[in-house]
């Protein structure tokens, strides 16, 4: 509770100190950026306070932080100097509701959350462990960039900002890392809820300048929507354990032509009679599945905001959701600028907007590079719609040439500028990327598609209709269907090209293994059958195309309206059609997100969609969530009888389906509310309970001067590592496989891994010591992990574990129970 508090009030404080700053640069925002500014006061530090670490201003301390804190002090009091300090206040006292509303519901949020992984506090399985290593590590880093935890010798490569974040108030606060842990990710949830209730506050106040009380309660359905709302497998997982739409045949044996036809693992064989498993809930983040060309299904990651944080990682895709929010409220910003302040980029050509709004907002569209690497293209690309699609709001109809010449040039400019602010980061990173892959036979089922995000899809097909019928008509849906036909078939053809370009790949084998690789991948014989296999499953499996069609048809097509109709279509003109076209802006940004997966997605280790799947869905619930928000809001505002009912019933029904998943996967996972080892936000205290002997071994090295660690390795999602996970230290080599896919290669991790089998397992001192000082151990581990490891009957590894030539030529300055810690 003690940190908790800690925490509330840094994150607050560094809130405040950023406001001035956001109101100086957002004049037109109605809540002049207060809804944000926590995140983005989170985000002005931590950049100050890493940048002058990697150029050594400072050093990763608390000194370093402070510093960090001072700087921004200074740009705010400029800021509020220069705009007005008594205009502040005004504001401030005006605006009381909305800021005690926000208030509390940060403080509900993440006093929540911190309450639910109270319940549920275990660092351990899927990417836990290696959250913690990083966040340890680079608490343990005496300068930037951070030692990587499992490589030792070189520095993390991996988009390791979120971590910076964390690890900075945990230095702080003096928080110990596995409370840290579960801290940090209540703390993203509770600015995540705050930062979707901004975007729809701002899109309400904007629709309906004098409904300010009705604007600040209402848009609570925002953050219900983004991270409450749920897909619909919890729901059908319920009516399957049941025995729903299941049969006996004549034989014996259970059918089900509905599940199917659904198709989605699990739910596609027969109940077992067992209502709900240990994991059943894992199921809702898989329910897209491709199928290769021999039939052969693969599972595809279609993970929710609700499901990330039940599981509790901290993975990058959920630390950068709050800053994702703060994205969006600069682009709406940017959307409805008025000011005619600009400055010449570069020298090459204007950008409308005040230097300091550009700089604030490229450096956070920047730090998405930095916070999950495959945001940073999206949200530099929302901007620059934002900023070009202004423009048709002063025009008489429009003229796509000046539209496509400002999205490029803008965005041209943040995505280099914010390139440039996070520039030291780039210098280190190594990638698994290798360039886009055609997709030729992954169609995602127009089922499966609707069970994923048919919670939204309901309210933005609603609201869609509502629009389209006081907008205009047939002209509107021949426009959006026009461009939204080109673009699928733009992107049909874009796959198809680089079909003839993969054979031009280069590889680590050589130039034109790719190729080989890739068929084999799909399981095809050739690339012949799998375009045509492919061509032909777009036809019998059109519902994914389908539906994003229609939605591209419906808000294409109303977006390319060039003004508001007031008079004949019973509409609010002007900040109100802004609210509007936002939030289409929104919903078509979403849809090609789901759209372009379904024709290429990045290469990868994978070897196919997992990746691009996940990340780019993710990408679309956030704004489809906040989209639908907005438009559910104002759907039960100005709908008449009987649509008004109509949808009330569908709403209604969709919802309670929705919030099934929610509602049973708390109770699953925090045992009934009733926690079996006890409650505590501590992540560690199973690791102390269960292995005591490794804990006061970690305990022990927390304290001892900074060095390599040697201890056993083994594959990703193990037990191994633990010593360098909980402790911060180096270690020759951690998580083998992900150290793959973090550099790209095998080339510095196969040979690690067998150099600490032989330092194990030798009974030659001179190897052993070689060894050591190639990699500059400085303690070697000797517990049950390493002994259960390296046993005779692992192969180069005969006579199992020798310690006898570590205690006889080093000092053993540790040792309880099992655990030995060797030190040089």
């Amino acid at each position: 509770m003690f940190h908790f508090i800690l925490w509330y009030l840094v994150v607050t404080i560094l809130g405040w100190v950023a406001f001035p700053i956001l109101f100086s640069l957002l004049p037109n925002l109605p809540d002049k950026g207060y809804v944000f500014s926590r995140t983005a006061g989170l985000l002005f530090v931590g950049y100050i306070f890493w940048l002058c670490g990697v150029l050594g201003i400072t050093d990763n301390s608390v000194g370093g932080i402070l510093f960090a804190i001072l700087v921004l002090v200074g740009v705010s009091v400029y800021a509020a100097a220069h705009r007005g300090w008594g205009e502040i206040t005004r504001w401030v006292k005006g605006h009381r509701g909305l800021i005690i509303i926000s208030e509390l519901l940060f403080l509900f949020a993440f006093g929540l959350w911190a309450y639910i992984r109270s319940l549920n506090p275990d660092i351990m399985g899927t990417e836990k462990p290696m959250e913690l290593a990083f966040i340890n590590a680079i608490s343990r880093s005496d300068t930037f960039p951070p030692h990587d935890p499992w490589l030792a010798g070189y520095a993390i490569s991996y988009y390791y900002f979120g971590y910076v974040l964390v690890a900075m108030l945990a230095k702080i606060t003096a928080t110990a890392g596995g409370v840290a842990f579960n801290l940090g990710v209540s703390l993203i949830f509770g600015l995540s809820v705050l930062g979707s209730y901004g975007i729809v506050y701002n899109l309400l106040k904007m629709a309906n300048p004098k409904g300010g009380r009705f604007s600040a309660v209402s848009a609570l359905l925002g953050p219900f929507f983004t991270v409450i709302v749920s897909n619909w497998e919890g729901f059908l997982h319920f009516l399957h354990a049941r025995g729903v739409f299941w049969r006996q045949d004549a034989s014996g044996q259970w059918t089900s032509g509905f599940w199917r036809w659904l198709d989605i693992l699990d739910l596609v064989d027969p109940p077992t009679g067992q209502s709900f498993g240990h994991w059943w809930w894992w199921r809702a983040s898989r329910v897209i599945q491709d199928i290769d060309f021999r039939g052969n299904g693969k599972e595809v990651i279609s993970e929710f905001p609700f499901f990330s944080y039940l599981l509790g990682d901290l993975h990058p895709h959920v630390l950068a959701m709050p800053f994702g929010f703060l994205i969006m409220g600069l682009a709406l910003a940017v959307f409805i600028r008025r000011e005619e302040k600009h400055f010449r980029w570069l020298g090459l050509f204007p950008i409308q907007l005040s230097l300091g709004t550009f700089l604030v907002v490229t450096l956070a569209a920047g730090g998405m590079s930095f916070l999950n690497i495959w945001d940073f293209p999206m949200y530099v690309a929302l901007v620059a719609a934002a900023y070009a699609l202004r423009d048709v709001l002063q025009r008489e109809g429009w003229h796509p040439g000046l539209i496509l010449k400002d999205f490029l040039s803008f965005g041209i400019a943040v995505g280099v500028t914010g390139f440039a602010f996070y520039l030291p980061f780039f210098i280190g990173f190594d990638s698994q990327a290798g360039g886009l892959i055609p997709n030729l036979l992954y169609v995602t089922p127009g089922s499966q598609l609707w069970v994923m995000f048919g919670p939204l899809f309901v309210p933005l097909f609603a609201f869609l209709i509502f629009l389209w019928r006081r907008q205009g008509g047939k002209r509107i849906l021949r426009t959006g269907f026009i461009v939204s036909i080109a673009v699928i078939l733009i992107l049909l053809i874009f796959s198809l090209i680089l079909v003839g370009v993969i054979p031009l790949i280069p590889s680590l084998e050589g130039v034109g293994s790719v190729i080989q690789v890739y068929i084999a991948s799909i399981g095809a014989p050739s690339l012949r059958a799998a375009v045509s296999e492919g061509l032909s499953r777009r036809l019998t499996t059109p519902g994914a195309w389908l539906t994003l069609l229609l939605m591209g048809t419906i808000a294409i097509g109303i977006l390319w309206k060039s003004k508001p109709e007031e008079e004949e279509n019973d509409l609010p003109a002007d900040r109100a059609d802004q609210a509007y076209r936002f939030s289409l802006l929104l919903t078509v940004a979403g849809m090609l997100l789901v759209l372009v997966p379904e024709f290429v997605y990045l290469r990868d280790l994978f070897g196919y969609r997992l990746n691009t799947i996940f990340k780019f869905y993710y990408l679309a619930w956030l704004m489809w969530s906040v989209a639908a928000a907005f438009g559910t809001i104002i759907l039960f505002q100005r709908l008449r009888l009987p649509w008004s009912s109509v949808f009330a019933v569908l709403f209604t029904i969709s919802l309670a389906m929705a919030l099934v998943y929610p509602a049973l996967g708390l109770w699953s996972r925090t045992n009934g509310f009733n926690p079996i080892t006890g409650k505590t936000l501590d992540g560690a205290d199973y690791f102390k309970n269960y292995l005591p002997d490794d804990a006061a071994a970690v305990a022990w090295l927390k304290k001892a001067p900074l060095g390599v660690v040697v201890e056993s390795v083994g594959g990703s999602y193990s037990s191994h590592a633990r010593i360098s996970t909980y402790s911060g230290l180096p270690t020759i080599l951690g998580w083998d496989f992900h150290e793959i896919q973090w550099r790209g290669t095998s080339e510095l991790v196969n040979p690690r891994k067998q150099e600490v089998m032989t330092l194990y397992c030798t009974r030659d001192w001179t190897e052993a010591e070689r060894i050591l000082n190639a990699y500059d151990v400085r303690y070697v581990v000797v517990g049950g992990m390493e002994r259960a490891t390296y046993t005779a009957e692992l192969d180069g590894c005969p006579g199992g574990l020798q310690e006898v030539k570590f205690s006889e030529h080093m000092q053993s300055v540790f040792q309880q129970g099992q655990v030995t810690i060797y030190g040089r």
